[in-house]
């Protein structure tokens, strides 16, 4: 009885623990596909991406495309550029933009004043240090 009522419970955990290990959803697994794809365009990796799109809702990939375009991201841009007290978030969306419109250096410094006003944070320490490094080896430069 009692190994009947343990094997029961036991198999009762793996079965619960299943659905963490391998996405159960149609909509996980949506989700994990549109920010690996995220990822990809982020990083230029056209092709990749391409194979990933096939999976994703055309609204989607319009939406990013809409709110990443050089005009959007300038608009983005200006309101925070005209902001008069910026805290070390807003100069890190500043460094983000600067770097999708292709102004490096513009970024790196945006990068400086947000580690200026929190040096102790962790993910603006590690950006300011990676960039700071591949100044000094621009052939490091993504």
């Amino acid at each position: 009885m009692k190994e009947s009522v343990l094997i029961s419970l036991l198999i009762w955990i793996i079965a619960i623990n299943l659905g963490k290990i391998w996405p159960i959803s149609k909509g996980e697994i949506y989700y994990r596909n549109l920010q690996k794809w995220y990822l990809l365009v982020n990083k230029g990796e056209w092709e990749r991406a391409k194979r990933i799109e096939k999976k994703l809702e055309i609204t989607d990939i319009e939406n990013y495309n809409k709110k990443n375009k050089s005009e959007e991201l300038e608009k983005r841009l200006l309101t925070l550029e005209t902001k008069k007290m910026k805290n070390a978030d807003d100069w890190m969306e500043t460094a983000v933009l600067f770097y999708r419109l292709g102004k490096r250096e513009d970024a790196f410094e945006a990068i400086k004043n947000a580690y200026m006003l929190d040096p102790i944070r962790e993910d603006i320490s590690k950006i300011y240090f990676t960039y700071q490094s591949s100044l000094l080896h621009p052939q490091q430069l993504p």
